[in-house]
């Protein structure tokens, strides 16, 4: 669940974005998994899935490096586009702030860090 003031608009690295709302200091806690909203599925649950379903956990959501399991937020974390110069970034189990963020600025990741599949998302 992301944590702090944002919205979704159109993007220039790619389609649509998120974009902060508010100015945000680094070190701020930016997301972290809520149960009970945000989603997490094992391979074998993903994989018991319709192939639309997959194919949106797939774009919208990241295989996890950590435990290997399918995640999709239920927010606007999945419209966060990759920078390799993030504004955000993990940290444990959590997202932070990595450097000060300015209101409507967009709020990008680096989905190398966390994501199995990222280069899947990189060829869209």
């Amino acid at each position: 669940m992301i944590l702090v003031k944002n919205h979704v608009g159109p993007s220039k690295i790619q389609g649509l974005g998120m974009f902060a709302d508010e100015d945000i200091s680094a070190g701020t806690l930016f997301w972290e998994f809520a149960p009970g909203l945000d989603l997490r599925f094992t391979p074998d649950e993903y994989a018991q899935l319709p192939m639309q379903a997959q194919e949106t956990i797939r774009h919208y959501g990241y295989l996890d490096k950590a435990s290997g399991n399918w995640m999709l937020g239920f927010d606007n974390d999945r419209f966060m586009n990759h920078s390799e110069n993030p504004n955000v970034t993990d940290m444990d189990t959590r997202v932070v702030v990595a450097r000060d963020i300015t209101a409507g600025e967009e709020i990008t990741c680096d989905y190398r860090i966390f994501d199995v599949d990222w280069e899947y998302k990189l060829s869209k």
